[in-house]
């Protein structure tokens, strides 16, 4: 069994039972792939420096941040030395992790997208400068070789702009999907500090366990709102590639991959 895994890097997420249940699957024979986000320690390094904290609405409703020029090599050094957090917790349970730099590394290019669309107050403004992009490319071979030798890639959201040599913020969620699509993962699990796609955000009772459920695709969507959208989208897009388990999961339990597989979990498939 292939997996893809992305643990987002917003406080209140929990790494270390996320690691000893990789650690342990992984034991097991089973192939996984991390892929993690930067947020919370990209706030903090931008508090220390003085650089205000810029996330952005667009007129869809899909929220990001906003890098420009300062904050690119800020973000790339927060989420280099987050990946680097996670080796160490696996390396602890005994386990051969290596995180994938994409300056060192060709396994993922991306697209600079440059102007960003900010929606305020009703109105629509044009932001320039900014170093994110979406994913172009994913090198198949370089991440299968190190799942073949039993290590786990530890793939942090950065994406090689090809033009510059740069490291570009790219989403994290969306990279998972364009991983798992590219290794034809079996599985695809987003992990969060909420149980899933939920009718209510303040309560866990009203959990969405399945598309299934759900009755449309329409429906999902008019549940998702804040950061769940772009999850959301990232779950589209790794069913279109054939993943053919996509899970919006809880990472703060004690074992998030078996709670998910559980039922426990926002379940998608094709």
């Amino acid at each position: 069994m292939i997996g893809v895994v992305k643990i987002g890097g917003a406080s209140g997420n929990k790494l270390e039972p996320l690691m000893r249940e990789l650690s342990g699957r992984t034991a097991k024979g089973e192939k996984w792939v991390l892929v993690h986000g930067a947020s919370g320690i990209m706030d903090e390094l931008c508090l220390k420096q003085g650089l205000e904290i810029h996330i952005i609405t667009s007129p869809t409703g899909y929220r990001s941040r906003f890098v420009g020029e300062k904050e690119r090599e800020l973000f790339r050094e927060a989420a280099l030395s987050y990946g680097h957090k996670i080796k160490n917790i696996l390396a602890s349970n005994g386990m051969h992790a290596e995180q994938i730099d994409p300056e060192r590394v060709s396994y993922v290019t991306a697209k600079r997208k440059d102007v960003l669309r900010e929606q305020i107050n009703g109105r629509t403004r044009i932001l320039r400068g900014n170093y994110s992009g979406t994913v172009t490319y994913v090198n198949r071979d370089e991440i299968m070789d190190r799942l073949e030798n039993g290590i786990i890639p530890i793939l942090p959201p950065l994406g090689l702009d090809t033009e510059s040599g740069l490291s570009l913020n790219i989403d994290g969620d969306r990279l998972a999907a364009s991983v798992a699509g590219a290794i034809n993962a079996d599985i695809l699990m987003i992990l969060s500090n909420v149980p899933g796609l939920m009718r209510d955000i303040d309560d866990s009772d009203t959990l969405i366990r399945s598309n299934a459920s759900a009755g449309s695709w329409e429906v999902l969507e008019h549940y998702a709102k804040g950061n769940m959208k772009r999850k959301l989208t990232a779950c589209r897009e790794a069913l279109d590639s054939k993943v053919g388990h996509v899970y919006l999961a809880d990472g703060r339990v004690s074992t998030p991959i078996e709670n998910a597989l559980g039922g426990n979990a926002t379940c998608l498939t094709i």
